[in-house]
Parts: structure tokens; C-alpha cells; sequence
């Protein structure tokens, strides 16, 4: 049977103490969880029932034994609120709430580290910048760099001092506190001698200490009522380098001032070096692979050792357990999920979000309306109706629980949101919630705390309420029922403290999972917190926790699995820890066997699992296709479509599936693009309303006009793409890079050319008709293209001009050793073909009689004009525009081009319908990566 810690430690506390004696002590452990383990052990050894000691975590000790009250966090950002508003009468709440649950942190962090805040606040002052940046840069005349920003920057930092002082007072007047407030208040009473009431206090299984949990335990521990029980191996705490020791190796040294132990060091184990384990290490492609091998692993566990054997799967990444619960159910009689749901991954908060987004609104989007009537909770919510050719909602309801009027408080927002989310929760008996119901009710607790506190803090407005109902929503967490035999553990590595298990799983054991990524959020810098003046926690500390906690994991196991995951495509790397296992382990342990097989999937599983979708080209399907090219055409994009993915065009050009437009609050790649041309198009159409010259205009003029012309694109895309607030977040960076995007074209573009730039058309459309032989008819196909700009240079070039804000060179456009090759090529260059398009379709237009040309071409003389396509890249101004020789024969004339050119359309046409092919999906994943069709391809990458 396993030896365990807690196990171990329950025999400890009986042998020194006896079963009559454990109702004197008090234990003290890391996490519920150890504590109701260790309860668990106690009572296996019990012959007879006993009073058990007095059992806490470390914050409810320092709660208790400090005679405080924790405060409701919502109420303790008011009270923050308040005290900053009196500090500085100025601060509006919208801007607070984005930071104020950031200052409570830090300020939160500095209790539990027993920072003194005067001093750290006082070194961050101007006064004292000044100083340190004159001696770290030389400079005689520091002061130079205080700005108006730097100033306010500094006056953050003094008026976090006071509202420190008057928080603290408000809430000793309250007599409330927060966490490291009771911590510090803790070590304020023991320094004054206070007695805590048990003979023993047992600090079980702890590791990183704040300094003010060292400090309660030394005190503890020199009034001889303390005493600490490890659970550490000599593998990393005698090896000087390994980060998992970090703190222990002055815990455990007598001769260290930081030793926290009376008497003996209990316990220092070599489980790691000494004893026998089997460990391997395995590398997937992807990472839903993970859960088979995993859930595979444990099925062929439970066939060979039962069901009694305790078994961990440890998620790395936690946001793995959505895609691994719907496959747990075969556990059910023995399964026990410790990782909280979070309530964002719930139904209820899509709803919510989606709600939000129609406040306030004055015209209701048509598109929103549908994803709202499609979300799962709206089944039976009555919705307004609409015409399918609707683009905004005709007529809105009154006294509605959606639609709420532009004029609304945010108790008035929360008192609909309240009434929807009662309508959805009692549309079905309460005997028959599931688990859905159970997070609306837990979202309906925050939200009816929320209007209390709307109905007595007037000042909230519906833009920080929206988002501090977010932040409050988002931090809630579902709990599972675990079933009565708990012997298979899924968890993340923080919820394995103190537990032991016969085997372990451990899965995306990547750098950004294990350990996470280096995010630290405080408004205190890094260097200063690195200071050992103050010795504040960053990452560097984070990631030796996390070292603890796993090499602690594999202490006691026989097996261990651990999973990482690898592919070309991917830009995860392998974690350090299993190149510490690799390079470091094996060599200590010589009782280690330690593998990596291959995995390799079965091919018949493959074959069976395999959605394999094949569209043949019946006569029926052709004729379709012919209508399409007919009446919609052939374009750039739909050949480029094609070419990538045959079954992609399949369901957008011939089925016309389109996937319904998420709304996001902040601007994907697609949006910024939209943006930036949509600005150069307005600039254009204005040049062109003075006579088209570009010189008209002068750089300094045109940057002037990027703000406003930002603001005016920014109202078409509203109308399109839904609202995006641009003075927030991500959305507020992208307009800074657009600014700094569009100044540095205008300024560099002025220089490219010496000759006369006159600007024609702005977001033109150009088509013709190409007769195309199929088989033994002739098809007349529509050929289509959408042109950002047509300009003349000097006269005589006629420039087909198209904007990239992403990057592109001159390789993405070289025709090759033959264009007519080139162009018919199945990994099309796709850049290539569009400007051979462009061309193509202005030089036919060209060849018309001016009286039956495009207006804009109408007084060109064709037989003087050579035509220029090329693209102009926001991502490579020295490639100025980006072109390439579009000759199928050096110094053909415009006849043999267009000949040329319409043998590329007929051999483009001829594969499409060829029979010979089906349409099917691509091999290459990587197209497959921002593909609308993934979920019905069965390819979710």
C-alpha cells in the first residue's frame, strides 16, 4: 500500500499526542482539500470515535487567530473607490474600475510580504526617480525627464500611500479586513505576546512562504507551541541549483537564520532518488490528442490494478477539461473533478456578454438578434420578428428585458438582466436544473448583489458596470460532485498539494502550461519589486513554486505519464521540466527506468474516426457551377479559394454557407485591414474631389487627417461589423499602429516617385466576359475584381494599385521562369494571380471604345498606356510597390496577353468542373487554421 505524506503525518500526530490528546492541536495546511485527506487518514486509525483537532487553512488561522472578518470583495472595491475619491476628488469610476481590483492586489501583496507601503511608495516619488535614474544614466540634469506624463505617473504613486492609510482605517473602523491585512494584524499580535488557546499548532506541507507566514511560524515556533512537517526530497533541496528547493534549502539548514523547524527537520525523503519508477514521456501532434492517450491509459490502469488504485490526471492547461468532459462519464462511479468550472465557459456568460453588447443601442443589428434566437438558453424566450432582409431591427418592443433604452441607469440594465435570467431559470422545474441551471443561479447571486450595491452607489455608470459585472462573472467558479469512492483525480497542479497518488497523468507539459507564462499584473515595477528592500513576489518565484509542486507530484508514484505536445506548425516548446527529467533525473536515481515511446495511431481507428467528405461533379452540380460563373463569377479570391481547398469552395461558393459573424470587443486582423483601407479610401475619394493630383495634398496635411478619417472609417465599420470601443485596450493599441502606419506611407510614398501622381478611380469594380470552351459547349464567363486604387504616373503608367497591411515581398509576386506556368500552378501563388487578374481585366476593358469604357478610363489613349499592377505593403515600405513583369513572352503585345490570359481563365474553369476531381478537403492543415468549415469537416484544429 502507498506510504503517503498525509498518511504519515496522521501516524505523527497520533504518536504524539494519542487519540485524546488531537482535540488540544491545531493543524494548519495549504488547502481544503489536504485538510479533508487528512480527516480521511485520521479517522482510518481511529478504533473508536474521538474529537479531532481544530483544523484551517492558512487564511482562515490568520482570520481567526486575529479576530477579523474577511470583507465581501465587491464592497472592499468601494470602499477603495471612496478612498481615492477623496484623496483625488477627480477620478471617475470607469476609470478606476479597469485597475482597482489591480491596486487591492498589490496592496494585498505588500501586507503579506510586511512591506512597509510608506517606504516603497516614498522610493517610487519623483524625488527619488530623479535621483536613481541620474546615477543609473549619468545625467547631471535628471529632472529633464519629468514630463507631464511622468507626473501624473508619479502622482498615481503618492496618492496610493494615502488611499493605503485610509482603507486600512475605514475598514479597522468596519471591523473588517482582506487577506494580508490579517496576516500582518496576526504578526502585530504575536510580536505583543498574544496566546492562541492550543498546546501544538502543526504547519503541515507548506513551501514558498510570504514573509508573513514565515514570521507567524517563527513566532509560533520560539513560544515552543509550533511545529512544521514537511513534505520535501533530498533530490532538489540538496541540489543547490534546482528551483524547486528554492526556499526549502533555508528552511531545512539549522544553520540558516530562515530555519523553520524545532528540533528535528520533518520530513526530508529520497523518494526521487532512491526508489523504483517507471516514467514516460510523450510527444503528440496535437493537443486533443492528449485526452485519448490519457483516457486510454487509465482504462488499461483499471483493467490490471482495479479501481481502488488512486490515479491523478493533472491538466497543465485547464482549459483542456472542456474538451475532456464529455468523455468522462465511463468513470462516473469513481471520478472526482477538483478544478472549479469557470463560469465563462458557461452558457449564462456567452448570454450575458451577448446582452451587454445591445446596451445601449439605438439601431439593433438584425445579425445580433440571430445569435441571440440561437444561443441555447433563448429556447422559449419570445423574440421579435424580423425580415430576413432586414439589416437592423424595424420596430422595438417596448417594456422589453433586451432592448434597453439609451437613457437607462445601470440598475436599470441589471433589473432586465435579472428578469431575463428568472425567465430562463424557471422555464423548467427546479427538479430537473442541470448543471446550466446551477450557473445561471450562481450568475444571479452576483448580479442581485450587484443592483444592491447599483441602488446605493449612483455613480456607477452602465459602461463600468458592464465591466465590472464582467470581471465578477469571470471570477466565479462551478464546483463538481465527486463520486463516493474517489479514486480517479482530475486536477490542475496547484489542487495535488499534499496528496499522493499510485499513478499519475500530466498533461501539456509545455512551456506557457508548465510552468505558465511569465504574466505578472501590478502596478508596482518588477525592479522594484525585485528590490531586496522589499522582496515582493514576480515570476521568477512562480516558477519555482510550480517546480515544487510538480517534482513533489512525483515523489511517491510507481508510474507516471507525462505529455507534452510537438508538431512543426506549433510554436510550443517542450517544458523544462522534461529536460530536466531527461538530463538530470535519470542520473540521480538509478532505480528510474525512463522511456519515450513513438505513438502511433491505429489507421483502421483512423480510417473508422475519419469524417471523409467527397463531393462528386454530377451533370446536375455542374450545371450549377456554370450558373454561378455565369451570373456571380469568377474573382482572385474565389480561383485562390479553390486552389487552397477545393471542399471550401464547395461550401462557400456553390452551397454560399456563410458562418455567422461573432461579434468580438476587440478588432481581429480582418476589422484593422478594413480600417486602414477604409481611411486611404476616403483620403483618395477627397484628392480626387480637387482634381486627383496627389501633390494637392501635402504629408503634413494628409497626417492631419488620419484622426479624424479614423473616426469617420471607424462609423462604417460600426454599421457592419458591430460596435468596437477604440480608447480601451487591444482596440486602442490597434488605432496607435494605424496612425503610426498611415503617417509613415504618406511620408515615405512622397519620396518613391520624381513624376506627377493623378489618382482615377477609389474601390473600383472592373468585370468582363471571357468565353470559355467546355467540353463541346461555350461557356460565357463573368470575370470580377474589387481594385483599391487606379492612379496615372507621369501620364503614362497606368498603376493598378492594392493595399496589404499585413506583409508581403517581391518573392510573393515573381512570376518564375514562365507566368503561364506559374499561374496555373496548385499551390497558386495567389498575390501573383491577383494582380495578373487586375491587369487582365483593365486591359480589356482598355481594348473597348472609350465611349464604352468605365468612366474613369474614358480619355486614356490605350496604344500610349502601359499598365503597373503591384501591391503596396504597410508591412515593407522599401519594397515601395510591389510588382513583377506580367508578360507571358518578353515584349508581347496586348492582344497576345489577353490571348494568353484567357487560356488561364478557360484552364482554371476546366479543373474546376473536371469530373476527374471531386471536391474534397485539402491535405495541407495548415489552411485549415482560420477555415469557417472546420467543425463540419471534423478538423477543429
Amino acid at each position: 500500500m502507498l506510504e503517503t505524506f498525509l498518511g504519515k503525518t496522521a501516524d505523527h500526530l497520533f504518536q504524539a499526542h494519542g487519540m485524546e490528546g488531537l482535540k488540544d492541536i491545531a493543524v494548519v495546511m495549504p488547502s481544503q482539500r489536504g485538510i479533508l485527506y487528512l480527516k480521511k487518514e485520521l479517522a482510518f486509525r481511529g478504533d473508536r470515535p474521538f474529537l479531532s483537532p481544530s483544523f484551517f487553512t492558512i487564511e482562515e488561522f490568520a482570520l481567526q487567530m486575529s479576530d477579523s472578518v474577511l470583507e465581501d470583495p465587491i464592497d472592499l472595491l468601494f470602499e477603495a473607490y471612496a478612498c481615492f475619491k477623496e484623496v483625488d476628488p477627480k477620478i471617475d469610476f470607469d476609470r478606476f474600475v479597469t485597475w482597482g481590483q489591480l491596486m487591492l492586489k498589490d496592496f494585498d501583496t505588500l501586507d503579506l510580504y510586511l512591506v512597509d507601503p510608506t517606504s516603497l511608495f516614498s522610493f517610487l516619488s519623483e524625488a527619488k526617480s530623479i535621483e536613481r535614474w541620474g546615477k543609473e544614466f549619468g545625467e547631471d540634469q535628471a529632472e529633464g525627464w519629468i514630463t507631464p506624463n511622468t507626473q501624473a505617473y508619479f502622482k498615481l504613486y503618492d496618492s496610493l500611500l494615502e488611499v493605503y492609510i485610509r482603507l486600512k482605517s475605514r475598514l479597522e473602523a468596519k471591523g473588517t479586513t482582506y487577506r494580508g491585512l490579517a496576516y500582518r494584524k496576526l504578526v502585530e499580535l504575536l510580536e505583543a505576546g498574544k496566546s492562541l488557546g492550543f498546546k501544538q499548532i502543526y504547519f503541515v506541507g507548506f513551501n514558498a512562504l510570504s514573509k508573513s507566514e514565515e514570521t507567524i511560524i517563527r513566532l509560533l515556533l520560539r513560544e515552543n507551541v509550533a511545529q512544521t512537517l514537511w513534505d520535501v526530497d533530498e533530490y532538489y533541496v540538496k541540489n543547490k541549483h534546482h528551483r524547486a528547493g528554492n526556499w526549502l534549502r533555508d528552511y531545512s539548514n539549522p544553520a540558516n537564520p530562515a530555519y523553520l523547524s524545532r528540533g528535528p527537520f520533518h520530513w526530508m525523503g529520497r523518494d526521487l532518488v532512491d526508489k523504483p519508477k517507471q516514467v514516460e514521456i510523450l510527444a503528440l501532434a496535437n493537443p486533443s490528442a492528449q485526452i485519448f492517450v490519457a483516457l486510454e491509459q487509465i482504462r488499461t490502469w483499471q483493467a490490471e490494478h482495479g479501481e481502488l488504485e488512486q490515479v491523478a490526471l493533472v491538466l497543465g492547461d485547464e482549459s483542456l477539461l472542456d474538451s475532456l468532459m464529455p468523455y468522462l462519464g465511463e468513470f462516473k462511479d469513481r471520478l472526482n473533478i477538483t478544478m472549479g468550472y469557470s463560469l465563462k465557459k458557461s452558457q449564462v456568460f456567452s448570454l450575458i456578454d451577448l446582452w451587454w453588447s445591445f446596451v445601449p443601442m439605438e439601431k439593433y443589428p438584425v445579425s445580433l438578434l440571430k445569435s441571440l434566437k440561437e444561443h441555447p438558453l433563448m429556447q422559449g424566450i419570445p423574440l421579435p420578428t424580423w425580415k430576413e432582409t432586414d439589416l437592423y431591427l424595424s420596430t422595438v418592443p417596448e417594456n422589453s428585458n433586451l432592448f434597453i433604452p439609451a437613457d437607462a441607469s445601470f440598475q436599470d440594465c441589471l433589473k432586465s438582466l435579472i428578469s431575463l435570467l428568472n425567465s430562463i431559470l424557471y422555464k423548467t422545474d427546479k427538479d430537473d436544473w442541470d448543471a446550466e441551471s446551477h450557473a445561471v443561479l450562481q450568475a444571479l447571486t452576483v448580479l442581485d448583489k450587484l443592483e444592491e450595491l447599483a441602488s446605493t452607489h449612483t455613480f456607477i455608470t452602465v459602461k463600468s458596470g458592464q465591466a465590472l459585472c464582467k470581471q465578477l462573472l469571470q471570477q466565479q467558479k462551478l464546483t463538481f460532485e465527486g463520486a463516493e469512492k474517489r479514486s480517479l483525480h482530475v486536477m490542475g497542479l496547484l489542487e495535488t498539494r499534499t496528496l499522493d497518488f499510485d499513478r499519475v497523468i500530466v498533461l501539456s507539459l509545455n512551456e506557457g502550461s508548465l510552468p505558465g507564462t511569465r504574466k505578472r499584473e501590478s502596478l508596482i515595477p518588477v525592479d522594484i519589486a525585485n528590490m531586496a528592500a522589499f522582496s515582493l513576489p514576480t515570476f521568477t518565484q512562480a516558477d519555482a513554486v510550480t517546480s515544487y509542486h510538480f517534482y513533489r507530484l512525483l515523489q511517491r508514484p510507481k508510474e507516471v505519464i507525462l505529455v507534452y505536445v510537438q508538431n512543426e506548425s506549433s510554436s510550443a516548446e517542450v517544458s523544462r521540466f522534461i529536460r530536466q527529467i531527461r538530463y538530470d533525473w535519470v542520473k540521480a536515481n538509478p532505480h528510474l527506468k525512463l522511456v519515450e515511446p513513438a505513438i502511433k495511431f491505429s489507421s483502421s481507428v483512423q480510417k473508422e474516426n475519419e469524417v471523409t467528405l467527397r463531393i462528386e461533379k454530377t451533370p446536375e452540380l455542374i450545371a450549377q457551377i456554370r450558373g454561378i460563373l455565369e451570373k456571380r463569377g469568377l474573382s482572385p479570391s474565389s480561383v485562390a479559394m479553390f486552389s487552397s481547398c477545393s471542399l471550401k469552395y464547395y461550401f462557400s461558393q456553390i452551397v454560399n454557407l456563410q458562418q455567422e459573424k461573432q461579434r468580438d470587443d476587440e478588432m481581429g486582423a480582418d476589422v484593422f485591414g478594413t480600417w486602414v483601407h477604409k481611411v486611404l479610401e476616403l483620403l483618395d475619394k477627397q484628392l480626387i474631389s480637387i482634381g486627383g493630383f496627389e501633390s494637392s495634398l501635402s504629408v503634413e496635411k494628409k497626417k492631419e487627417l488620419i484622426a479624424p478619417l479614423l473616426e469617420k472609417a471607424m462609423e462604417d465599420i460600426r454599421e457592419r461589423e458591430g460596435n468596437f470601443e477604440i480608447e480601451k485596450g487591444f482596440n486602442y493599441v490597434l488605432q496607435e499602429v494605424a496612425k503610426t502606419l498611415l503617417g509613415n506611407y504618406f511620408e515615405e510614398s512622397a519620396s518613391w516617385y520624381p513624376e506627377e501622381i493623378k489618382l482615377l478611380a477609389v474601390e473600383q469594380q472592373v468585370e468582363t466576359f471571357v468565353s470559355v470552351p467546355v467540353g463541346n459547349e461555350s461557356w460565357s464567363i463573368r470575370m470580377k475584381g474589387r481594385i483599391d486604387r487606379l492612379d496615372l504616373k507621369g501620364g503614362s503608367v497606368l498603376r493598378i494599385v492594392d493595399y496589404k497591411t499585413g506583409k508581403v515581398v517581391k518573392q510573393d509576386v515573381d512570376a518564375g521562369e514562365s507566368l503561364a506556368e506559374t499561374l496555373r500552378e496548385e499551390e497558386l501563388k495567389t498575390k501573383l494571380f491577383q494582380l495578373w487578374m487586375y491587369k487582365f481585366l483593365v486591359a480589356k476593358e482598355l481594348q473597348k471604345s472609350p465611349a464604352d469604357r468605365n468612366e474613369f478610363l474614358r480619355s486614356l489613349p490605350s496604344d500610349r498606356i502601359e499598365l503597373e499592377p503591384g501591391i503596396i505593403s504597410f508591412r515593407n515600405f522599401a519594397g515601395k510597390l510591389i510588382s513583377s513583369s506580367l508578360e507571358f513572352s518578353e515584349g508581347e503585345s496586348v492582344e497576345a496577353f489577353l490571348q494568353e490570359s484567357e487560356e488561364v481563365v478557360s484552364f482554371w474553369v476546366n479543373k474546376l468542373v473536371s469530373t476527374d476531381s471531386v471536391f474534397e478537403k485539402t491535405v495541407n492543415m495548415d489552411q485549415c487554421t482560420y477555415c469557417d468549415f472546420t467543425s463540419i469537416c471534423h478538423r477543429n484544429v
